[in-house]
């Protein structure tokens, strides 16, 4: 298995049972959420770049992104319910150095975009939370 998609489940296991969001997690959803199944969380794969100059013989160095998206529905203030939705997915992503992962090099917040209500709906937002994950690979196989 590539050690990217290892990265991403680990992230959605972290991610998984949070207080606010429960089990409602989902990788790389392509359609919307449904109502009744918000608040709830997407995991996405992001750019997942080589760090120029990391290459040797043995190993390559990768950033690989991570994009976290809240969806919610709420009669209150959306961007208070985001925020406290962000505050959870950055605890819950933050608290092993290494996502438990030995090939995790680091895992760097990249922030989050602003909290957005969805046109059609008020009363429907969503964000966007970022994570650089750096880790290493055998240069002939990124799956070890």
């Amino acid at each position: 298995m590539h050690r990217a998609e290892s990265i991403m489940v680990a992230v959605e296991t972290v991610v998984d049972g949070l207080l606010t969001t429960e089990d409602r997690v989902q990788r790389g959803r392509v359609y919307p959420v449904a109502d009744d199944g918000v608040p709830a969380l997407t995991v996405e794969k992001g750019p997942d770049d080589v760090i120029e100059g990391s290459q040797n013989i043995a190993f390559i160095d990768r950033l690989l992104t991570v994009k976290i998206i809240a969806h919610i529905k709420t009669t209150g203030t959306y961007e208070t319910d985001l925020n406290q939705i962000a505050n959870e997915v950055y605890v819950a992503v933050m608290a092993v150095d290494d996502l438990g992962l030995s090939f995790v090099q680091s895992v760097t917040p990249l922030g989050d975009d602003e909290p957005e209500a969805v046109a059609a709906n008020k009363d429907t937002g969503r964000m966007e939370m970022k994570f650089s994950i750096h880790y290493r690979h055998a240069l002939k196989d990124p799956g070890s």
